[in-house]
């Protein structure tokens, strides 16, 4: 039995339930616009609070990928190719380029299993001619 400090969560809870709202105390207008516009659309259909992906070392990712994306002009994502299996995969243009791992990490956070530079590599690589 895995004993914690925690009470156990209510079983009632729907589901993606968060009882901490980081921007509780938080002035979300100091937030870049493509976060606080995730903070509002979580917020509206009634999710858990957005917390913005990051990568294997801590880098957020939706500024890269939208830096990478405006440099290579592609359209970069990070899909579930096998959602059985868990097995995630880098898109550039469509293409599957490399496959990595997925996880959320204690704070909730969505984590892609790929570094800031080999995210840049990779995107180099499926985009040279």
């Amino acid at each position: 039995m895995n004993m914690t400090s925690d009470p156990p969560r209510n079983a009632g809870l729907p589901p993606g339930y968060d009882e901490d709202d980081p921007y509780e105390d938080e002035d979300v207008s100091k937030y870049p616009d493509w976060w606080r516009q995730n903070i509002e659309e979580f917020r509206e259909f009634g999710m858990r609070p957005y917390r913005p992906p990051r990568l294997a070392d801590g880098t957020i990712s939706p500024p890269l990928i939208n830096e990478l994306e405006m440099e290579h002009d592609v359209d970069i994502w990070f899909r579930s190719h096998d959602p059985e299996a868990g097995k995630w995969a880098l898109i550039v243009d469509g293409e599957a380029v490399r496959e990595l791992d997925h996880g959320r990490d204690g704070g909730g956070y969505s984590v892609y299993g790929i570094t800031k530079k080999e995210l840049k590599k990779a995107v180099r690589e499926a985009t040279r001619s």
